[in-house]
């Protein structure tokens, strides 16, 4: 049986392993592009969640501290002090 010259031969198994990875690079992404709607929904609905969680959070400590500036790595907080009302 006849044999390609060795130069031949590893230009077409590099090139095909090219066309393969590309081939399955591009199923990838077209997985990727499909179900990027649904995780965008997802992620939306968990923020509006979380954005609820917050005021939630906030209103009870408002009930509780008045209006307050937190620090977030300590816990210390500060009152806000409520603005004098103009008087006409």
């Amino acid at each position: 049986m006849s044999k390609l010259e060795e130069k031949e031969l590893k230009d077409l198994q590099e090139n095909r392993n090219e066309l393969t990875n590309a081939t399955l690079n591009l199923g990838q992404i077209c997985r990727a592009l499909k179900v990027m709607p649904q995780q965008e929904s997802n992620l939306h609905s968990q923020i509006d969640e979380l954005e609820k969680k917050q005021n939630d959070m906030t209103k009870k400590l408002e009930q509780k501290y008045g209006k307050i500036n937190v620090n977030l790595q300590s816990g210390e907080f500060e009152i806000i002090p409520e603005e004098a009302e103009i008087v006409k």
